[in-house]
Order: C-alpha cells, then sequence, then structure tokens
C-alpha cells in the first residue's frame, strides 16, 4: 500500500543485550561446531540477564527523549514479540505503556513472529490514516533467548538468535532523526505454517523452560513430511514479490538513483548469500548492506534495528531511499520504502 497522508518513522532505537558471546567462545564451548561457525560468519551474539521488556523500556524511553514527544500524546503503544517475555499469562505491552509514561495509550500486542515489528509499523500507519484524531504510536520490540529454554546458537538452521529490543516513533509529523514512510507490503504463505510446529500434539500449557525450545526439530519433521513442498521456490517468489510491489506503490524504479541501502533479516551469511539476496537482486538495485553479523537474529526486532544503523551511516542523506526486508515463520515477508528526512 501507498502511505499518500505522510507518516513517519522517528527517533528509531536499537538496546542489545549488555554482553557480547564471540563465536570462538560458542565453538569453544561446543554450542556451535566450527563448519557452522564459518558458515553462519556470525561474529558475537549480544546477550542480556534482563527480561525483553526491560531492553524495551529502555528502547522506548530513548526514543521517546529523542524524538521530544511527551508519552502522554502517545495514543497506541504495539509490542512486538517472538519468544518469552517474562511471564505467561500477562500483557507486555501494558507493561511497557505503564514503564513509558504512555497511560493514555491503547497498548496492543503483536503476534507475527520475526515479522512482527514491521506489521506493527503498518498497523500504526493505517491507523492514523484512517483516524485523523489518533495520536502518534510508539512501537516496540523485544526478544531474548536464555538456556535452558532456548538454544541460541544450534537451535535452528541458518540463524543464531540474540538479545535485544527496539522502538519507533509513527506519526503524522517527523520528530529528529527519521524517515518517511512511503510505502509498504506483505505476502504470506500459510502453508509453511507446519514448519515450527512439527509432529509434535498440541500441550496443553506452555513447555518452554522445561525442554530447551529446538526450532529445527519441527522444520525437520515438516520437511520430512512433506518432501516435495518447494520451500525454496515459495520464499524466493516471495521476496521478489513483496519488495516489487512496495516499489511500484511508493512510485519508486528498481534502479532509482536515490536507492541508497537496503537491509534484509540478520540471518546466517549463507542463507543470505544463497536464498534472499539473489531473490532481492531480481526486483532492486539497492546496495544490500550487511548487518547483524555482531548481534544475532533479533527476533521481531530486525526490522527497526537494520533502520536505525542505517541512519546512523555517513553515507545516508536527506532525500535516500531505504528498502527494509523482513520475514517471519508462518511464513510472512514485509517490504517497507522510507525516505529520509531532513534533520
Amino acid at each position: 500500500m501507498r502511505f499518500d497522508t505522510p507518516v513517519h518513522l522517528s527517533a528509531p532505537v536499537l538496546v542489545l543485550g549488555e554482553h557480547a558471546q564471540p563465536v570462538a567462545d560458542a565453538v569453544a564451548g561446543l554450542l556451535i561446531d566450527e563448519e557452522n561457525a564459518e558458515r553462519y560468519a556470525y561474529t558475537a551474539l549480544r546477550t542480556s540477564a534482563l527480561a525483553p521488556v526491560r531492553l524495551a523500556a529502555l528502547a522506548a524511553v530513548k526514543s521517546l527523549e529523542s524524538s521530544g514527544v511527551s508519552p502522554e500524546r502517545i495514543g497506541q503503544l504495539l509490542h512486538a514479540w517472538t519468544y518469552h517475555q517474562g511471564h505467561e499469562f500477562w500483557s507486555p505491552a501494558h507493561y511497557l505503556a505503564q514503564q513509558t509514561g504512555a497511560v493514555a495509550a491503547e497498548p496492543v500486542g503483536i503476534q507475527q513472529m520475526c515479522n512482527g515489528g514491521a506489521a506493527a509499523i503498518v498497523q500504526a500507519g493505517c491507523r492514523l490514516l484512517a483516524s485523523p484524531a489518533a495520536g502518534p504510536a510508539l512501537v516496540t520490540t523485544a526478544d531474548c533467548f536464555p538456556q535452558p529454554g532456548f538454544d541460541r546458537w544450534g537451535g535452528d538452521y541458518g540463524v543464531c538468535y540474540g538479545d535485544g529490543a527496539t522502538s519507533v516513533l509513527v506519526d503524522r509529523a517527523p520528530h529528529g532523526r527519521s524517515v518517511r514512510l512511503l510505502s509498504a507490503a506483505t505476502v504470506a504463505a500459510p502453508v509453511l505454517e507446519g514448519m515450527h510446529r512439527g509432529d509434535a500434539p498440541f500441550s496443553p500449557a506452555p513447555t518452554s523452560g522445561f525442554k530447551p525450545l529446538l526450532p529445527k526439530l519441527a522444520k525437520k519433521e515438516f520437511l520430512t513430511a512433506n518432501p516435495t513442498l518447494p520451500f525454496g521456490p515459495i520464499a524466493h517468489d516471495a521476496v521478489t514479490t513483496v519488495v516489487a510491489r512496495a516499489l511500484r506503490d511508493a512510485g519508486v524504479a528498481a534502479d532509482d538513483e536515490r536507492l541508497r541501502a537496503a537491509a534484509l533479516p540478520r540471518l546466517a551469511r549463507h542463507v543470505m548469500a544463497e536464498a534472499y539476496e539473489p531473490a532481492f537482486r531480481e526486483v532492486c538495485a539497492a546496495p544490500i548492506v550487511q548487518l547483524g553479523a555482531d548481534t544475532g537474529h533479533l527476533g521481531a526486532g530486525d526490522a527497526v534495528a537494520n533502520l536505525s544503523d542505517l541512519l546512523a551511516r555517513d553515507d545516508v542523506r536527506p532525500g535516500d531511499l531505504l528498502v527494509l526486508l523482513s520475514a517471519g515463520a508462518g511464513f510472512t515477508w514485509s517490504a517497507v520504502i522510507v525516505e529520509v528526512n531532513r534533520p
């Protein structure tokens, strides 16, 4: 969809886990073997002793302070996540509204797995378009993947997981370091939902924490049960479709000279080189910036984390166009086109 009425993403903030676990330590500790460590090309994963929502609160406060927007003005707080937030029967979005002083906001939880951050931005933008009286929205994400509940280095195929949180203000007016949201497109492939469910029966209660969560086991079971399902072509078509659609809706040619940079999900290097990057380059000439080697995949936070990192680059200037590609289990892919504002 095209955002003809101005919607801006301001003060994007990334708060990483306070510790860095180098890949050499992970190899020495037998958390990942040398072959995969080399293929994945992560140099370190960020880890935190804090609950993920505590990191999200830190990020949200920084966004509010940087933007100069009072928390009392926030009309909606959307929080996205993929994994345990600290309590089971509880709303992390309401916690964040209370912690940040956004007490007049409508707290909303967004659960679209690792595409959650992008999905929340689109939802916030659409609300601003639909309701002239709606106040600015604050979009947060947070995920932490500690042992024993999660094997961050070896529990999945083609990705290692880091701890971190993000925040960004979504409003009709820009506030400081910001971009204008030109378009967003989303493609889903529910035929792949079983890839993160596998053969395990439905359980009557959460099992996380009692045994390590190993997404790769569910993926192996799903692919064994569906040997002819063309996952690669489905993902390839989704990437080309969603990026081409976002460019079209923004009125931007694939080789527009204003396309300064593109950021893709923070997956393993070989996954990006063999799958995502070739598909992306078929439909968009924006230079791909490699991000996340020293953080790991940040769950629902990759899109906003990438925006924050891109805006910190010296070669990104006002008027430049940035492409953010996001993906999440289910599967869902989103592409967002933004234009860098003047400070």
